[in-house]
């Protein structure tokens, strides 16, 4: 069993594949390319060379980060590529499957991950829920419930697809739901919805609080468990 959730993104064109282990490279560009016909797969072997990449006035709809690059720490290379690009999803790809890991890169901007180690047909259906614009969580996450200080989150068991506006959520609440998904900061929100600052902390405020969350990583969790649907634009 996995969990997706909905976004407002369209769905993935071309990816940046940053990984230094060119079997698993090549294994995950056929895969994408089945789960996405006609995505374009571009290539870094290391964190310079993504940087290089994205330092031109190329489009990517996602980013897939191996943290186990040779050139830099991984969650350094995370944060580097989320303000390089913080307009753009950032998927972190690793054979690390601890919780505190998982965690750590979700609370560091990451919109979403998945364990190399999981079973092939699970990275297909990760992969394809990535390729559609979705955000991926490990389900192991998402049941413990724990958050980055390793207390407990209150969360409810999902039991089916739920309209997000059935917690109270208004219409523009629920536009700021889908980017805070996307892992955008609150100055990013403000564009991309034309707000003021102040108006959107006001919502993500009711957001979080809806969610029954203190902190983004533990909406992103909430939001999983109660199978949020988010409908595209």
């Amino acid at each position: 069993m996995v969990h997706a959730i909905e976004s407002l993104n369209r769905p993935v064109k071309r990816f940046l594949l940053v990984d230094d282990h060119p079997i698993m490279c090549d294994a995950l560009r056929y895969t994408l390319e089945s789960v996405a016909p006609g995505a374009s797969v571009n290539f870094a072997a290391n964190y310079a060379e993504a940087r290089r990449l994205l330092a031109e006035p190329t489009r990517y709809d996602c980013i897939l980060l191996d943290l186990g690059l040779p050139d830099s720490d991984g969650y350094d290379a995370l944060q580097g590529l989320r303000l390089l690009r913080p307009d753009t999803a950032v998927v972190v790809l690793s054979a690390d499957n601890e919780r505190e890991t998982i965690m750590r890169c979700l609370n560091l901007g990451a919109q979403g991950f998945i364990p190399k180690t999981v079973h092939h047909d699970v990275m297909r259906h990760a992969l394809h829920m990535v390729a559609a614009g979705h955000m991926y969580v490990p389900k192991e996450v998402i049941s413990t419930g724990l958050n980055p200080n390793g207390g407990a989150i209150r969360l409810q068991p999902r039991t089916s697809t739920r309209d997000p506006r059935s917690l109270g959520l208004t219409g523009r609440q629920c536009d700021v739901l889908k980017l805070i998904l996307r892992g955008l900061p609150n100055k990013l929100i403000c564009r991309e919805l034309k707000l003021a600052e102040g108006t959107v902390k006001i919502h993500v405020s009711a957001v979080l609080r809806a969610l029954g969350a203190r902190n983004r990583t533990q909406a992103v969790i909430a939001a999983s468990q109660l199978g949020l649907r988010l409908a595209s634009d």
